[in-house]
């Protein structure tokens, strides 16, 4: 730390004197319009020595070095010809005033060239300009993002990207904890004409955090041209066995000082998940069969409420804050019943029922700070970031016998996240094609657990009640540094990074008289290489990662699921380190290829240990040996005519793995891969008409096998009063074979799983916009690696 504050004093120190020069002027329309946040900036050589933008009304003061002998003074705003004029020190111009040209793409020749420049690559980041791509006019946020290459939404309307769901979302470059239906629809609130461009960085460098593998994705938002008020309000009702609703807002305020958000939004509903569970225990004299059959049945109620402000401080400096609140009531009532089977014939049958009230609640918070020297070569992030978090489950499960006995458990289980970290991030470009960055950061988790159980009938436990009463406190701190240095030579581009992690834990159980402790220390290396000719553009990257362990894994707590399942906590329980790599080709913007994959040692697996004497199951989480998973992806968007937009995605893989856990040893390779066919139809009078249908075939994994699923979705769009009321209704999975239904099989125990939410889903969504339609975002809480293991 005091190494890079001294490099960061001597960088400063070494910036250029005070400006002597100034120019000053407003930059209008052709209709006489001011155009508010426009860039105002002096280049010379591809490097920009002085920059500022517009105000409210449209003025600007521009500040120039004393060095300044001549260059190119430019004007840009997005949707707007660039202006720009030659100046030198012997002929400066005191007041410059600009008149901005539309931009007009009549050619569909133009229109073609723009489209194949859409895509390009560039350090561990491809970058999808929207505009450019012809995704935006007329779509959401959410409609938008799915058009990205290798991305698709599953049954529940959440982004998957090249088959996995753990997607970091970015706005802005600024981490969110928004998650699952917050999030989904604060990205549908969005109008795609509002994102300027997608970032996928599929395999982050080390600059990122080193925790996971399914990558990031960052929504770039175009800045407001006018100041004002503006947002937006929407309503939501959907229908699949029950009904359930959504409302939101967003509100916006900004001017050339201040920047003001605010959205919220609240959740009413009731779900159902069906679930199947068939276990068959073979051996040379009888086979066993245990057959299940639940239905999970939540009723949601949600809300949650955020605020953000930001200050310019003045041409280099900015500083904001956000606070978020959010609050979730669950009643979960289960039902079901479990039938054994011995040589076919009936011998017991327990009835469940459950009912949990669990309530939840979040605070979290942030302060952050930005400086930006006039040339735009040198940034300094600075950012404090809060987050309190409390959960319960209380209720009772009762296990019904067919002798007459019963089993009832009631339970008790509070939960509390205490979370803070600080960080700083670095970066000062050394000329116009090489660029450095560094950071660092220190992180603090704190959790407090306590579950406890009564019995009615000791003699049916699977434990001793001595261990029906759990507390577990956990203590983690993360101090992590990163530097990384990256330069474009013509049709080259390197990236080359180091991040280094010290992690230290403790994880105690009084009750149990259990204490264990670890820390790590760690490197992470990440490396990109790039290449670019013509219509090819080629990106091969490889970076070290690391997979957590969720802080309850820890926990050697133990918790009944049914009469035949008892899950429990893993002490020794370790991280998960991969080598990730992968190399992708774009070729025109049009075709998309990629081959990724990673190697993993000590990899996640869950254990399923079938316990023969007692004739019961524990299921747990443990570290495989090794294993490998490669894929391959491609996505194809294709416009057989101007209102007809298709996009076809493909993703294949091939895994291996080897555990040697005791009572769940397998060695085997496994095989899957989905496709997925976007159409979208605009039609006259504002009318949009979407079809998405997606196939996963039969995949084989290392330990068992999943059958093929596949469904089709419809929805219609129209917009109103100038695009301003967006009306859409449809129907999710029309055909309800969207599921998961997967087998396991690990020595003589067969495993089959089935879950099926409430797949065919009818929906109608109402949207209005108001004000001057584009916003600013301000910078949100980071905590994302440390809430990800909650």
């Amino acid at each position: 730390m005091k190494k890079l504050l001294l490099i960061t004093i001597i960088l400063f120190t070494s910036l250029p004197a005070l400006a002597q020069y100034t120019i000053k002027g407003v930059v209008k329309e052709q209709n006489g319009d001011v155009v508010s946040f426009a860039s105002v900036y002096i280049i010379i050589t591809d490097t920009i020595i002085a920059y500022t933008e517009t105000d409210d009304n449209g003025s600007y003061t521009l500040s120039i070095p004393a060095n300044f002998t001549s260059g190119t003074f430019t004007v840009n705003y997005f949707g707007y010809a660039t202006y720009t004029q030659e100046i030198s020190n012997t002929n400066l111009p005191g007041e410059i005033n600009v008149t901005l040209e539309s931009q007009q793409k009549q050619l569909d020749e133009v229109v073609i060239n723009v489209r194949q420049k859409a895509m390009t690559m560039k350090g561990d980041k491809t970058i999808l300009n929207v505009e450019a791509a012809g995704i935006g006019n007329g779509n959401n946020g959410l409609e938008t993002i799915r058009l990205v290459p290798d991305m698709r939404l599953d049954k529940d309307e959440n982004l998957v990207y090249r088959g996995s769901t753990d997607l970091q979302i970015m706005i802005n470059g600024k981490k969110s904890l928004l998650t699952g239906d917050a999030l989904r629809e604060y990205i549908r609130s969005l109008k795609g004409s509002d994102i300027e461009s997608i970032e996928i960085i599929a395999q982050p460098s080390a600059r990122y955090e080193a925790a996971g593998t399914a990558g990031i994705i960052n929504i770039v938002l175009k800045k407001s041209r006018k100041a004002g008020l503006s947002g937006s309000i929407n309503t939501a009702t959907y229908y699949g066995e029950y009904f359930k609703s959504q409302q939101g807002g967003r509100l916006f305020y900004n001017d050339s000082l201040w920047t003001v958000t605010a959205n919220g939004s609240y959740y009413n509903g009731e779900s159902v998940n069906h679930r199947h569970i068939k276990q068959t225990i073979a051996d040379e004299a009888s086979e066993r069969i245990i057959d299940q059959y639940n239905t999970w049945l939540p009723v949601t109620k949600s809300g949650g409420f955020n605020v953000a402000v930001e200050r310019k401080l003045d041409q280099n400096q900015v500083i904001s804050t956000e606070w978020q609140y959010y609050n979730e009531n669950n009643i979960e009532t289960t039902n079901g019943y479990t039938d054994e089977f011995l040589n076919d014939i009936l011998q017991d049958r327990v009835n469940l029922s459950q009912r949990f009230n669990a309530p939840k609640s979040r605070v979290a918070g942030n302060l952050f700070y930005n400086f930006t020297s006039d040339s735009l070569t040198t940034r300094l992030d600075l950012q404090a970031n809060f987050a309190r978090y409390s959960s319960e489950r209380n209720g009772f499960q009762r296990n019904d016998y067919d002798g007459g006995d019963y089993l009832n458990l009631d339970g008790e289980n509070k939960t509390a996240y205490t979370i803070a970290n600080v960080q700083t991030d670095f970066n000062h470009k050394l000329t116009s094609n090489i660029n450095l960055e560094a950071g660092a950061k220190y992180a603090y988790v704190k959790m407090d657990y306590y579950n406890r159980y009564e019995a009615n009938d000791t003699a049916l436990l699977f434990i001793p009640d001595s261990l029906l009463v759990n507390d577990f406190k956990y203590d983690e701190k993360l101090a992590s540094a990163y530097a990384q240095a990256s330069a474009a030579f013509g049709r080259w581009n390197v990236q080359a990074g180091l991040r280094a992690e010290y992690y230290r834990f403790t994880a105690a159980s009084t009750l149990n008289a259990q204490v264990n402790k670890g820390e790590y220390t760690n490197l992470f290396p990440s490396f990109s290489l790039g290449y670019k000719h013509e219509n090819n553009q080629y990106q091969f990257s490889y970076s070290r990662r690391i997979g957590r362990p969720d802080y309850l894994s820890l926990n050697p707590y133990y918790q009944y699921i049914d009469a035949y399942t008892l899950q429990t906590g893993n002490p020794a329980l370790r991280p998960q380190y991969y080598h990730s790599f992968q190399l992708n080709y774009i070729y025109k913007s049009m075709l998309n290829l990629g081959l990724y994959g990673y190697l993993y040692k000590d990899g996640f697996t869950q254990v399923i240990d079938y316990q023969r004497d007692q004739n019961y199951n524990i299921t747990y989480s443990a570290n495989a040996a090794n294993g490998s998973r490669f894929g391959f992806s491609a996505s194809i968007p294709y416009q057989p005519v101007k209102w007809w937009t298709v996009q076809l995605s493909l993703d294949a893989f091939l895994s291996s793995e080897k555990s040697e856990i005791e009572n769940f040893v397998y060695n085997g390779t496994g095989f899957g891969y989905d496709i997925n066919v976007y159409q979208g139809v605009e039609l006259k009078g504002e009318w949009k008409i979407t079809v998405n249908g997606f196939y996963n075939g039969c995949s084989t994994t290392p330990n068992g096998f999943s059958k093929a699923t596949y469904d089709v979705s419809l929805s219609g769009k129209k917009s109103l009063l100038d695009k301003k009321l967006v009306i859409a209704a449809g129907c999710s999975n029309i055909l309800r074979k969207s599921l998961y239904n997967h087998t396991t099989q690990v020595n003589n125990v067969s495993t089959d799983w089935t879950n099926r939410w409430e797949t065919r889903r009818f929906f109608v969504q109402v949207t209005y916009y108001f004000g001057s339609g584009k916003n600013k975002e301000v910078k949100s809480t980071s905590l994302d690696e440390e809430t990800s293991r909650m």
